[in-house]
Order: C-alpha cells, then structure tokens, then sequence
C-alpha cells in the first residue's frame, strides 16, 4: 500500500502521505478522517468502477451508522 498514517510529532493529529513520493495529503487531521483519506484515496486508484464514477461528478458516499 503505498499511502501511509502517520502521528505529527507534539500534536495530537495525523498526517496522510504518499510513501514512495512523499506527497502529503492531510496535514493535521484526526484518526479517524486519516483513515477515510486513505480508503479514498485507495478507492481512487484501484477501484475501476469507483474512478470511472468518481470522474463523471457522481456520488458515492458511506452509509451513517447510527
């Protein structure tokens, strides 16, 4: 998987990162948003489907669990 978490030193967020580029793609975010990064960004590059949709303008979201 080349995108990664990791903790921002002396600060209680996150930061998303390429691993083989090292472009970031959140600064200082929460656990949980860092995680929804990656699968978005996952989702992008590997789900056919999901570009295709994605690309078109349409919306894919995740059910609210309540």
């Amino acid at each position: 998987m080349p995108y990664k978490t990791r903790k921002v030193r002396n600060k209680n967020c996150y930061k998303v990162y390429n691993q083989k580029t090292k472009r970031v793609f959140a600064k200082c975010t929460t656990k949980s948003k860092a995680k929804r990064q990656e699968r978005l960004l996952r989702a992008i590059k590997y789900n056919k489907s999901f570009r295709q949709q994605f690309q078109r303008g349409g919306h894919y979201t995740r059910k609210k669990h309540k």
